[in-house]
């Protein structure tokens, strides 16, 4: 996954250090931390997702790094994160009557060639906004997804354009860095009632694995949620 092949177009940086060795040596200075318990422009993140971020930035304070609530904008993401979305299906080759009904719905919609050059272009201006905002911050933690996980047949019964919006409501935290392909890393932080993890992710400058991965096991050697069990009727 790093280093250059022929004909690779992109290619990071092969890492100086292994991750294992990285999540066991520590941080050499403490961090400038950017948080939010929600995204614009969705919304908040549900009350149980909420107190996990701040749970998880109260934890960081006290380990001893710089904690400000910010967050870049990503306003203008959904429309052409929605183009590219509709075109990977009418490019996967896949026949119609093998997809889904919602995946055929896509399909259905899928924009032109010109429509997918330009959702692209705006993806990769978006991009470059929020890879500025880690010019003030190391990291930045959010929730992973904005409410807790769907039961199975929740969207059953929905329209494809009901279904489309809870999606994108339900993960809004995670497509701005797949656009601009900063590393992430998700961890557990809190639990629900009923005894279910519930998580924050981590969020780093272009190519800093190295510093997530640290911060993460950092807050993993502190909160021992590994030790906890749900509750089982």
């Amino acid at each position: 996954m790093t280093g250059y092949e022929i004909g690779d177009p992109y290619w990071l940086p092969t890492p100086s250090t292994l991750f294992i060795e990285t999540s066991q040596q520590g941080l050499a200075q403490p961090l400038k931390v950017a948080f939010s318990t929600g995204i614009h422009p969705i919304g908040e993140a549900d009350p149980v997702g909420q107190q996990a971020v701040l749970e998880t930035v109260s934890l960081i304070q006290e380990l001893g790094h710089t904690v400000e609530q910010a967050c870049p904008d990503c306003s203008d993401l959904i429309e052409p994160f929605s183009v590219v979305w509709r075109a990977g299906v009418a490019a996967s080759g896949i026949p119609a009557e093998a997809l889904s009904s919602f995946n055929r719905w896509l399909l259905s919609h899928h924009d032109s060639s010109g429509d997918y050059l330009r959702a692209v272009w705006a993806m990769q201006a978006i991009a470059r906004r929020i890879v500025a905002f880690f010019e003030n911050y190391d990291v930045l933690v959010l929730p992973v997804y904005l409410h807790p996980p769907i039961r199975i047949g929740e969207f059953a019964n929905l329209s494809p354009e009901e279904t489309l919006r809870r999606i994108i409501h339900w993960i809004a935290p995670c497509p701005p860095f797949n656009a601009s392909g900063q590393p992430a890393i998700a961890i557990p932080a809190t639990f629900t009632p009923e005894g279910l993890p519930i998580g924050i992710q981590i969020v780093g400058r272009p190519a800093a694995e190295a510093t997530i991965i640290a911060l993460a096991a950092q807050i993993e050697s502190v909160n021992r949620w590994s030790e906890k069990r749900p509750i089982l009727e």
